[in-house]
């Protein structure tokens, strides 16, 4: 009897290994992971609302029906992109995501100097590269520049503005498709 409860422990313990391990394991087998289903919206080097039904409403999953909610697409393998969004003070969030759809940097409205963000994404390469020339001009700047290192040449940026009523939800698609996304200015 005891060996039957050993071998039925073992059996079970097992069987939820290989269940989260595969479960785990799904994303990097899928085959339109979130970045290829963006590319059903014009969101190259530029935002899209993301609709709230109908086509395109699932492009991404888990979405709040408070948000308004715009995406757009970014590739730095051939130079730094800027994102420039302005925040509401309800509450806004401004997420960068790699290619695979995970989540590597975000900025909400309290980081926002004046209600606006401006953030530079660069690779490896281009961050060692700015820190070097960074270091050999000394000019005093405007204002602080938030500059990330993405893990991943491509990938996307998510902002989520909030929506306290329904009324304020066309104010916020305008403001959502105000933000600038795309290469950076030399």
């Amino acid at each position: 009897m005891t060996r039957l409860a050993y071998a039925l422990a073992v059996a079970l313990a097992l069987a939820g290994l290989i269940h989260v391990a595969s479960l785990l394991a799904v994303p990097r087998f899928a085959e339109r992971g979130p970045y290829e289903r963006l590319a059903a919206l014009p969101a190259d080097g530029r935002f899209a609302a993301l609709p709230d039904e109908g086509d395109g409403a699932d492009v991404l999953p888990f979405r709040d029906p408070a948000f308004v909610e715009a995406v757009c697409r970014y590739d730095v393998s051939a130079g730094p992109a800027t994102v420039t969004a302005t925040l509401p003070p309800s509450y806004g969030a401004v997420a960068f995501h790699t290619r695979e759809g995970l989540p590597f940097y975000a900025l909400t409205d309290r980081a926002a100097t004046g209600g606006r963000v401006e953030v530079t994404v660069l690779n490896a390469a281009q961050a060692e590269k700015a820190e070097e020339e960074a270091e050999e001009e000394e000019a005093v700047e405007p204002r602080p520049r938030i500059r990330i290192v993405s893990p991943t040449d491509a990938g996307f940026v998510l902002l989520r503005l909030f929506a306290p009523a329904p009324s304020a939800r066309p104010g916020l698609v305008e403001t959502a498709l105000s933000a600038r996304c795309g290469p950076a200015a030399p």
